[in-house]
């Protein structure tokens, strides 16, 4: 917009227009720049697998037979670089003197090793066929479970390892190896962990083990605290007193279902306990799927209390709400699941669902207008009738206040949201 010549193109169509204005003018030129680095593909180090390429003097560079593969790391006490530039792999004459597999004449061994980054560009399409010995991958398999529906990492992957992935799948694919070019349908990023606002690392001396946490508290506490400190994908600052507020929550759980379990009976749900279960089946149902870990369990947390403060709590209440813990805090809720009589496991029990026609309250909360002033709220029955709302307005005691002594002209009443008595 307010372009010039270039108003009402789209971005492609101007990119181009003004592209060739800059090579028209002999002001510029279109170029590609790749973010892909050049990229060595191999270490001089001891880890990492042999690279399986011999070299012999009259027939060069000769792959490993594949009788002969895989290619193994010998033992070795002393694995540390000598500053030489030469691999580790390269002072040991065992290894390193061997034949040419063409001509059995003597020949050098590889001794750089694969970079880390080759590895993982394609341990995703390895996964499902790793004990296949006979080939890098299954194709059926693969078809089955490739590409990857979903990749979580950090931002530190977003150049190293996701776009050398990703170069990898699609020169693959056109090699004709693979049917994708995309090695994950979709990436998020996880958040990142601080500790009193400082980035966790060990040259800050301030790397958090959990080893301590879980010996005091147990893994699901450790387990569920990490989740409940932030959003996901932004990360949370890592402090002892918020852990307190996840070891109240889970005992206060346990103290629920050891005291109702005994009398929970099996009845039908009604009224604001049955809205309260499946808006909580909802409302961790959906954070859940968009990695909403600590407003899920936020949740959860309200739905505690209002079950503790009930004595008539429902055995499908308790069982619910345990499988709704239980991705968060799989071992407490596996103790309590069986102390119930079930008999089999919490996490093969099927998840529940919401009907939305649960969701909705017995009663609507409206405000109530004085010439379109807010003066009051009032509560009625979702199914009231529009002069049984108009009344109730009328004898609000706040209401009468701003109308005594004066006429009511008219009151509109707007469905679901409020009530405006006009009196001018």
């Amino acid at each position: 917009m307010n372009s010039g010549e270039y108003a009402g193109m789209t971005s492609e169509q101007a990119r181009v227009a003004i592209s060739a204005w800059f090579e028209e003018h002999g002001r510029g030129k279109r170029t590609v720049k790749y973010r892909l680095r050049d990229w060595l593909i191999s270490r001089q180090r001891y880890w990492g697998p042999p690279i399986p390429i011999i070299y012999c003097p009259q027939h060069g560079a000769v792959a490993v037979p594949e009788d002969q593969l895989p290619v193994q790391l010998p033992y070795i006490e002393d694995w540390m670089p000598k500053g030489t530039g030469a691999s580790p792999l390269a002072q040991i004459e065992s290894f390193v003197h061997t034949t040419c597999p063409v001509c059995g004449q003597p020949a050098r061994r590889e001794t750089d090793v694969s970079d880390n980054f080759l590895d993982s560009s394609w341990y995703f399409l390895r996964y499902p066929s790793s004990d296949d010995e006979t080939q890098p991958w299954n194709p059926e398999l693969t078809k089955k479970w490739l590409p990857v529906d979903m990749c979580i990492g950090g931002a530190e992957h977003s150049v190293l390892h996701l776009m050398y992935v990703r170069f990898i799948t699609m020169a693959l694919r056109d090699l004709g190896h693979l049917d994708f070019a995309e090695p994950f349908k979709r990436f998020r990023a996880n958040g990142t962990i601080t500790k009193v606002g400082a980035k966790i690392s060990k040259s800050k001396g301030n790397v958090i083990n959990p080893d301590g946490y879980i010996a005091r508290f147990g893994a699901d506490v450790f387990r569920v605290y990490l989740m409940f400190m932030g959003p996901y994908e932004a990360g949370g600052d890592f402090n002892d007193q918020g852990i307190g507020g996840v070891v109240r929550f889970l005992n206060r759980l346990w103290q629920l279902v050891q005291r109702a379990a005994a009398n929970a009976l099996p009845g039908t749900l009604q009224g604001e306990a049955r809205r309260m279960l499946h808006l909580t089946i909802k409302r961790v149902t959906e954070d859940i799927a968009v990695f909403k870990y600590n407003t899920a369990i936020a949740a959860l947390m309200e739905y505690l209390n209002f079950l503790r403060a009930r004595q008539d709590v429902t055995r499908n209440e308790l069982q619910t709400m345990l499988v709704l813990v239980a991705p968060f805090a799989p071992y407490l809720t596996e103790e309590l699941w069986e102390h119930l009589g079930n008999l089999h496991s919490i996490h093969r029990a099927s998840w529940p669902t919401y009907e939305p026609e649960a969701l909705l309250s017995d009663t609507i909360t409206l405000l109530v207008q004085v010439d379109g002033r807010l003066r009051d709220r009032i509560e009625v029955p979702r199914d009231a009738s529009e002069d049984e709302i108009n009344q109730q307005a009328m004898v609000s005691e706040k209401v009468q206040r701003f109308i005594a002594g004066h006429e009511v002209q008219r009151i509109i009443y707007v469905p679901g949201r409020l009530v405006n008595i006009v009196i001018r």
